[in-house]
């Protein structure tokens, strides 16, 4: 298994990408689009970090860097492992992997959001250090 980022908006990884996303938003089946993962990949405040098993991809996480006044922040999405590689430690080893990137563009605080049935990637991301805020998420749908 290898954890790169990737760098190629090509069929094979926007169709591994949609089955890893659809593991994850079982609530939303909206599938990304060829030119959603090119526009991703073309710039420099994202990086899409991805668990490898030979060339198909079997995990991902994305790291969105915002540059505010007077800092640098970061946003975690969308990290998932597939279902039939869970348990072998790859979930940590990605999140390990993307604070090392968001460290490495300087960014000085890295937030994520999760949903509460997401038990075990709690348990995983205070762990690694993350801690948990006391905070309302707002939402308005355009």
């Amino acid at each position: 298994m290898t954890i790169e980022k990737l760098i190629e908006a090509t069929p094979a990884a926007l169709t591994d990408i949609n089955s890893l996303l659809g593991q994850l938003r079982k609530d939303d089946p909206t599938e990304s689009q060829l030119e959603d993962l090119q526009t991703v990949l073309a710039s420099d405040m994202h990086d899409l970090l991805v668990v490898k098993d030979g060339e198909k991809i079997i995990g991902m996480g994305t790291l969105y860097t915002m540059q505010k006044l007077g800092k640098r922040s970061g946003h975690v999405e969308d990290v998932v492992v597939d279902g039939a590689y869970r348990g072998q430690g790859l979930g940590e080893k990605l999140m390990q992997e993307i604070i090392a990137t968001a460290r490495a563009k300087g960014i000085q605080n890295l937030y994520l959001t999760s949903r509460p049935i997401r038990v075990a990637a709690h348990a995983l991301y205070q762990k690694i250090g993350f801690k948990k805020k006391d905070t309302q998420v707002f939402k308005l749908e355009l």
